[in-house]
């Protein structure tokens, strides 16, 4: 069976709007950040110009610890782009964090197989740029340290 060892690119980071930069510059420097309102103190992703909870144009990001938990996942093993089916099976996870209330993030979970994975376990985010320079965030089990697996 084969493993993803390494991030994969899911979307051009030109493709997205001016306020998912600031995601990418931070993972780029290996941090996990997402957008905190300044008035209301409330965390929120996806970024806009005006936080959902408040209306206020005043957020920044802010740096989290990075330690997630899993509250979804699936197996994808169907090919939904071409340039994709190499990278087949992998992992598609929503991840919640505690330090950052009320965000999910939608990521991959790399080297492990999804019948060893369960809600409720804790991943860490792996940082690369090495796709196309472009970086990206993935997780992996927390106790899973190889790189590449037999």
């Amino acid at each position: 069976r084969r493993f993803i060892t390494g991030p994969r690119r899911v979307m051009s980071v030109n493709a997205l709007s001016p306020e998912f930069s600031g995601f990418f510059e931070n993972a780029c420097a290996n941090r996990l950040c997402f957008p905190r309102c300044d008035e209301c103190e409330a965390f929120h992703w996806y970024p806009m110009p005006r936080c959902p909870h408040c209306r206020s144009k005043n957020w920044r990001w802010h740096k989290i610890a990075g330690v997630g938990v899993i509250h979804s996942f699936t197996r994808v093993e169907h090919a939904f782009d071409k340039e994709r089916a190499h990278d087949l099976p992998y992992i598609v996870a929503l991840i919640t964090f505690e330090d950052a209330p009320g965000v999910r993030l939608i990521s991959n979970i790399i080297d492990e197989e999804a019948a060893n994975l369960r809600i409720g376990q804790s991943v860490y985010p792996v940082f690369s740029s090495s796709v196309e320079d472009q970086p990206t965030v993935v997780f992996r089990l927390i106790g899973i340290t190889k790189e590449v697996r037999p």
